[in-house]
């Protein structure tokens, strides 16, 4: 059924302001005037500082574009519609972001959307590892955009490696480190599983800690243990290091999911790689890689961890 995009009618309505060399601001005239009195300055300064640590993985991307970051700012009582917020995320919310199409020629294909509540009168000096990693979560779909689109297994295992596995954040999260050094094999997902998930819009269903981000459901860890084993197979493979790893299969994604979606998109990253095709769709040997890589990475917090249970 098809539905009117209306946040580009909101977009084409905008005002812009640019923040700095990298980041654009695309908002409503009166939300504009908030910007201008600086009430959205200090979480844009964290922002930049997010994106500032992304940068140290020095991905390269297609065609060697520069892109600026857009920022596309909306109203708290229309998020959800603007941002196309899934059900499953929105329920009981006020506020939200995610990455949505970006309108503007010079910025990444993705754009960061907002409602205006995200960016109000935050504090600079916020350091919660929950709230860095889920911000960073977004800001690595929209890198992602630059290779890919759609398969939401392997988008969100991206968006979830890029902070915890290619920046080390992991090694503070550590709630996140002790779910993942503890969860019982049968709770993984296939990759067969999380494209049926996706099929049947039932992907990010499955909380195991309330009240917590994404990255606590079990679709989500899943994903982000399957991206991460491919990243270490790759590094072991070729002998590279985290960050060739990373770009290296963000150049795999690139060429494959020109030719492939959903099952085939895993067969053809398995033939690239050279990997049983079976196996990395059925099977969950990679996921469980990455589980004992983490283990061993973090052996001493994760022995304490399970010992403690």
């Amino acid at each position: 059924m098809y539905e009117r995009d209306e946040l580009r009618e909101y977009i084409k309505n905008s005002e812009l302001r640019i923040f700095n060399k990298k980041i654009k601001i695309r908002l409503s005239s009166e939300l504009a005037k908030k910007y201008d009195k600086g009430i959205y300055t200090n979480y844009l300064i964290r922002l930049q500082k997010e994106l500032e640590m992304l940068e140290k993985l020095q991905i390269k991307y297609p065609s060697n574009a520069k892109p600026f970051l857009y920022l596309y700012i909306v109203p708290d009582d229309n998020f959800i519609k603007l941002l196309q917020v899934p059900s499953t995320f929105s329920k009981g919310k006020k506020g939200g972001g995610k990455a949505v199409t970006c309108y503007d020629l010079d910025g990444f294909n993705l754009a960061f959307g907002l409602s205006q509540n995200c960016l109000e009168n935050k504090d600079i000096n916020n350091k919660e590892i929950e709230r860095i990693e889920n911000e960073i979560h977004e800001l690595s779909h929209i890198i992602l955009g630059q290779f890919m689109a759609g398969n939401q297994a392997i988008s969100e295992g991206v968006a979830e490696a890029l902070p915890l596995f290619g920046l080390d954040l992991e090694e503070e999260f550590l709630s996140h480190q002790e779910v993942l050094v503890s969860l019982d094999k049968d709770k993984i997902y296939s990759m067969k599983e999380l494209i049926k998930k996706s099929r049947e819009r039932t992907y990010g269903d499955d909380p195991i800690l309330p009240g917590k981000s994404c990255s606590f459901r079990l679709s989500y860890l899943s994903s982000y243990l399957f991206v991460r084993g491919i990243m270490e197979i790759i590094s072991e493979k070729y002998c590279l290091s985290k960050e060739s790893s990373i770009q290296y299969f963000l150049e795999i994604l690139k060429t494959c999911s020109i030719r492939c979606s959903n099952e085939f998109l895993i067969y053809d990253i398995a033939n690239a790689l050279e990997l049983s095709e079976e196996k990395l769709l059925m099977e969950k040997s990679v996921q469980e890689k990455a589980i004992h890589s983490i283990l061993e990475k973090y052996s001493e917090n994760s022995k304490k961890s399970i010992k403690g249970r």
